[in-house]
C-alpha cells in the first residue's frame, strides 16, 4: 500500500515536467536558472481547471537582475522559434524598451488534441525585474484564454 501511494505521488509530480519536456523554459521551472527558493511556484491540474478548458497550469514568479532577465527572455524566445503557427491569432507579443514585456504563445506541437501555451510577463520592480512565466495545456483556444486571463 505504502509503495503504491509513493509511486502515485512520484507520477503526479512527474506530469508537469513531462508536459513541459522539450521546452527551454523548463530549465526555469526546474530551478536551473533561478533557485527554487527564490521562486513562487504553483501547479494546478485536474478538475479545478475544467471551467477554463485546461488540464495543466504551471506558474513561476521571481525577481531577477538584468542579466538573468536576459537569460530567461532568451530561453522563452528560443521556445518560440519554429513553433509559431502561420496564423497571427496564435500569438500576442509586446516589447518595451527593447525587451520582451508580455507574450502568450500557442505552440504548434499540440498533443492528443490539446493545445500548449507558454506565457511571459516582465515588469520593472524596486528589486529588479519581476517575471511571471506560465505553461498551460488543455483544450482552451487562445480566444478562450484571452477571455479568462485579461491582460492588465
Amino acid at each position: 500500500m505504502r509503495h503504491s501511494f509513493l509511486s502515485l505521488i512520484i507520477f503526479a509530480l512527474a506530469l508537469p515536467i513531462a508536459a513541459q519536456d522539450g521546452l527551454e523554459i523548463n530549465k526555469v521551472f526546474k530551478g536551473e536558472i533561478v533557485s527554487e527558493k527564490a521562486m513562487k511556484e504553483s501547479l494546478v491540474k485536474g478538475d479545478n481547471l475544467a471551467p477554463y478548458k485546461l488540464r495543466v497550469l504551471h506558474t513561476a514568479k521571481f525577481t531577477v537582475g538584468d542579466s538573468r532577465r536576459d537569460e530567461v527572455e532568451a530561453l522563452f524566445e528560443e521556445d518560440m522559434k519554429g513553433r509559431l503557427s502561420e496564423d497571427d491569432e496564435n500569438i500576442e507579443l509586446e516589447y518595451r524598451d527593447g525587451h520582451l514585456y508580455y507574450a502568450i504563445v500557442q505552440l504548434t506541437d499540440s498533443k492528443k488534441g490539446l493545445h500548449r501555451y507558454i506565457c511571459y510577463q516582465c515588469r520593472q520592480t524596486m528589486g529588479g525585474n519581476g517575471i511571471t512565466l506560465v505553461y498551460m495545456e488543455g483544450k482552451a483556444s487562445l480566444a478562450d484564454l484571452r477571455k479568462t486571463f485579461k491582460k492588465k
